[in-house]
């Protein structure tokens, strides 16, 4: 018990993320400005039915979750041809559901002023024609 509080005091105080657990993830570990903003990413889809809907971006949706899309996010939005392999999963996964016909990647963005929501907006950043 002794030995893993120290590694914990150890890494708290001196560590990097490669020390983890025993580090500090500064990935979780980040200051919203106060006057800054909040953006949550997000793809939608029109469907073959007409209809438009959110891509559940899950391991029980299309395989791929949100995290691993924001990890990509500048790849995509210089190559949009990245976003058909989000149609090819749902239609794997989900035969029997309307296909995709284009996709949209998007962001809702909140505008903060002094820590309070100012403004909200959606951008698109990219879209796809789904191909068959």
């Amino acid at each position: 018990m002794g030995l893993v509080a120290g590694a914990l005091l150890y890494g708290s105080a001196y560590g990097e993320d490669d020390l983890w657990p025993f580090g500090p993830m500064v990935q979780f570990a980040f200051r919203t400005d106060p006057d800054g903003e909040i953006r949550s990413t997000f793809i939608d889809a029109d469907t073959i039915d007409g209809r438009r809907t959110r891509v559940n971006l899950s391991s029980g949706g299309v395989g791929v979750g949100r995290a691993e899309v924001e990890g990509q996010l500048t790849k995509i939005v210089a190559e949009p041809f990245r976003l058909q392999d989000i149609a090819t999963a749902q239609r794997r996964l989900h035969p029997d559901q309307p296909q995709f016909a284009r996709l949209y990647l998007r962001q809702d963005v909140i505008d903060l002023q002094g820590g309070r929501k100012a403004a909200e907006r959606t951008e698109t950043l990219a879209t796809w024609p789904v191909r068959p």
